[in-house]
């Protein structure tokens, strides 16, 4: 772990195996968001810390252009000693409840938490469920990224609160809404890009926000930044399935 280290990142690096419609496998890839996050921290030369949970299996549907997952072995939540991380920013972003986050409010640094695990279901592909916060978890999160549906299953008062500090709502090929310090502004991308999924481009988004959050202390900049990088992550994906 080296000293000057800016960021420690938990996360996961399941299998992902892509399904269509029918249920028919069309590939499996190392994926996961662990997989798009370092990407992102590794194109911008930014190092890191990283923890990660055991190997994990996720089925991806892909349907209609969008992306269903399902996790049909639920792994067991990992203990993390928060007060150990001596990085001054925590990255947290899961497939699904893997990492216990009690205990979270004795790290001293920021921490900068994606929903999208927590409020996944994990059982049925796409099905969500409700995410009631611990108080020690929802007042130490920073920054809370999550889509648009994704916010639906955490509580109102909860999301009114954290618009006093950072609130990133991305709504796909659209861009995102960013709530920071009680202002908003929404960010659209330069051009829209019809690729064949998204798989990752959330977590790509989230770690490019971070990392020029880092350089600049900007959270609309940063996030404009971030968008329109996140846009360049989706072409190549286009180009690769051409």
């Amino acid at each position: 772990m080296a000293e000057n280290n800016q960021v420690t990142i938990i996360s996961t690096f399941p299998r992902d195996e892509l399904l269509d419609e029918d249920g028919q496998l069309i590939r499996e890839q190392k994926g996961g968001p662990a997989f798009y996050l370092t990407k992102a921290f590794r194109e911008e030369g930014v190092d890191f810390d990283l923890i990660t949970a055991p190997l994990m299996k996720v089925e991806i549907l892909i349907k209609g252009g969008e992306e269903f997952g399902r996790i049909k072995k639920r792994p067991k939540p990992q203990n993390i000693d928060f007060s150990k991380i001596k990085t001054p920013h925590f990255l947290i972003s899961t497939i699904l409840d893997e990492f216990n986050l009690n205990g979270i409010n004795t790290f001293k640094g920021k921490v900068f938490l994606d929903v999208q695990g927590y409020v996944r279901n994990g059982q049925d592909f796409g099905k969500k469920k409700h995410w009631k916060l611990p108080k020690e978890v929802a007042s130490s999160i920073f920054c809370l990224k999550g889509t648009k549906r994704e916010m639906r299953y955490l509580p109102k008062s909860f999301l009114k609160s954290q618009k006093k500090k950072i609130l990133l709502i991305t709504n796909r090929k659209s861009g995102c809404d960013v709530y920071a310090f009680e202002k908003k502004k929404s960010i659209r991308p330069s051009k829209t890009i019809e690729a064949p999924e998204t798989i990752g481009a959330g977590d790509y988004f989230f770690a490019d926000f971070l990392i020029h959050f880092l350089r600049t202390k900007d959270p609309f900049m940063s996030a404009k930044v971030a968008v329109n990088n996140t846009t360049k992550f989706l072409l190549q994906k286009t180009y690769a399935n051409k």
